[in-house]
């Protein structure tokens, strides 16, 4: 359960560009000159369409400029940033600035195009050759759609109906879509003190393989449990929850290729709900809320994020103005999240804290960065993943996991391709080699240890046992007798915005609030996260408890509980009387859990 105050004082609203306006800013930036380049000319042709260029970046400073021009910037490495143009204004933007451009890719949708027809034909022959079916859990050859991922989550609860609890998030999408997930764990209860391992995809629409490393992963996990051991443990130790598409108003939209490249959810206008032919609508492609940047913690701070609505980092109009990411924040809110992979693509990195310049040292550091180090070994076995110049965003979702609930989370940014159009959504394969670690590194000479690239599953198993291990959460224990008690833990938290420390109005509230029903035996343990919760203002912790109660009668059973990450706190809950439990499978996520 959750309750969030925020106010601040109201952002001008910047009105949705009509076509004529559109028309005439592109037919003003554009001039008869292209993109000055070193290699490559990008032509007039391109200017129209969809292209990659490169431009090299060779200081922090140079880096920076290039972030202000809020253009579409997908890697920056080594001295180079390779940035996506979608048509004239792009360009006309880059030019003036100076950089000099090299074409990588003249039309990115043609070449997208020719990618999808290429799996369908593969996917059509599937059905009548199964052998054709890919390595995968699933076999498949193919993106799912919206719709697919849909009915196939309702499939695994089907087929797993002793392990698998389908629910639905609170808060339906901008254009009225379902949010659903899945709750996994070994006897079916949503609510047994386990801790928990949190997955996600698509907080950016166009990034697709996040949905099927999600989904694959699933179906793996389910598949072998009883007959792979490690995954068996996994089970018997933590349960899992995977929303693979957090955004799937947008998602749907860059799937079926009506906006290829949206990266940004379908608020056109702050505080008003669009249609479905509004978010289509040509003129307002560049329009949205980049969700990874409307997170609380640190929301509207330095780095990769902007106030501008056009902006391909487009903060929003305040934290959590979304639905997409107020359903993240109630899931956070209602459940033991100890560690949470927020996938993405396509930079391999993995992201992690500090993510704004003016994030404090972590008082977790050594635990949070040692479990880092591990996942990024197996990311990428010979290129570090942790790279320095990486560009600072506020507003992420590891910014709000962590300083709201002390959950270990992280962005994973995979690497289903490494040049042009092998980025955001790449051929197929791409995606097999990068859940198995089967394809070749870049820049490599053949027999090099480096042909062992990232393997996504690896990296996923590694942070499930993460999630279950004690050393890194909180552990509480004790008797609650007769069995069936039904125990409540909860706190009260405020999270600051930037600036950092926030004023009053600026400051968000939350209620952390879950349940767990004690066995029949009495004796309950209890995986949860610390109660002491890091500072945002400066390293060290916030010396908060977690105030656990059970109902007696018209009176409630309250102890207060001080622990530590790693701690095990042990507590008398004798004589609260067994209340009837909630039935599994609940369909709200906000419920208590």
């Amino acid at each position: 359960m959750i309750t969030f105050v925020f106010s601040s004082r109201r952002r001008e609203r910047v009105r949705r560009l009509t076509p004529i306006v559109v028309a005439t800013l592109a037919l003003s930036l554009i001039s008869p000159t292209a993109v000055p380049a070193t290699g490559g000319e990008v032509s007039g042709a391109a200017r129209d369409k969809v292209s990659i260029v490169t431009v090299h970046t060779d200081s922090a400073a140079e880096r920076d400029r290039l972030q202000r021009l809020d253009l579409d910037v997908m890697l920056v490495e080594n001295g180079t940033a390779e940035i996506m143009l979608h048509g004239g204004q792009d360009a006309a933007i880059l030019r003036r600035s100076g950089f000099e451009a090299r074409l990588v890719v003249a039309d990115v949708e043609a070449e997208n195009l020719r990618a999808r027809q290429a799996e369908e034909a593969k996917a059509q022959q599937l059905d009548a050759s199964p052998a054709l079916a890919s390595p995968l859990p699933t076999g498949r050859v193919s993106y799912r759609t919206m719709d697919e991922t849909n009915e196939e989550l309702r499939e695994l609860a089907r087929t797993y109906p002793d392990r698998v609890s389908l629910f639905e998030l609170p808060h339906r999408t901008l254009l009225g879509q379902r949010v659903l997930g899945v709750h996994i764990a070994r006897d079916g209860t949503t609510d047994s003190g386990r801790p928990v391992f949190l997955v996600t995809g698509v907080n950016h629409a166009r990034e697709w393989p996040t949905v099927e490393f999600t989904m694959e992963f699933v179906w793996d996990v389910l598949q072998n449990d009883g007959s792979d051991p490690r995954i068996t443990r996994l089970l018997d130790r933590a349960d899992m929850i995977a929303v693979p598409m957090v955004g799937p108003d947008a998602y749907d939209i860059s799937r079926r290729r009506v906006h290829e490249q949206k990266r940004k959810n379908c608020r056109m206008e702050a505080g008003e709900i669009p249609t479905r032919e509004e978010c289509e609508a040509p003129e307002n492609e560049f329009l949205g809320v980049d969700l990874n940047r409307n997170y609380g913690a640190f929301w509207g701070g330095p780095g990769s994020n902007s106030p501008n609505p056009t902006s391909m980092y487009h903060q929003g109009e305040g934290p959590f103005s979304e639905p997409e990411t107020q359903n993240m924040r109630e899931l956070l809110a209602s459940h033991q999240v100890t560690v949470a992979f927020n996938n993405h693509v396509p930079d391999r990195r993995l992201l992690r804290l500090p993510s704004a310049v003016n994030e404090p040292t972590l008082p977790d550091r050594e635990k949070y960065d040692a479990l880092a180090e591990s996942i990024a070994e197996i990311f990428w076995r010979t290129t570090p993943w942790l790279r320095p110049d990486y560009s600072p965003a506020s507003g992420t979702a590891e910014q709000s996991w962590y300083y709201a609930a002390g959950t270990f989370a992280y962005t994973p940014e995979a690497a289903p391709g490494f040049t042009g159009m092998d980025r955001y959504h790449p051929p197929y394969e791409y995606v097999i080699d990068q859940y198995f670690g089967t394809a070749e590194a870049p820049g490599c000479d053949p027999g090099n240890t480096c042909y062992e690239e990232s393997s996504h599953r690896e990296a996923l198993l590694l942070a499930y046992e993460a999630a279950g291990d004690r050393a890194l959460h909180s552990v509480i224990t004790g008797t609650a007798k007769p069995g069936g008690t039904r125990l409540t833990i909860e706190k009260d938290i405020s999270l600051h915005t930037s600036p950092i420390p926030s004023p009053p109005e600026g400051m968000i509230h939350m209620t952390l609030r879950s349940t767990m029903t004690v066995p029949k035996n009495g004796k309950f343990t209890w995986h949860v996260n610390p109660s002491l919760r890091a500072s945002q203002v400066a390293s060290g912790y916030l010396q908060e408890s977690w105030t656990l109660s059970c109902k007696r009668g018209a009176s409630t059973k309250r102890v207060e509980v001080t622990v530590a990450r790693g701690e095990v706190a042990h507590v008398d809950m004798r004589g609260c009387p067994r209340i009837p439990d909630i039935a599994a499978g609940s369909s709200d996520a906000s419920s208590s859990r």
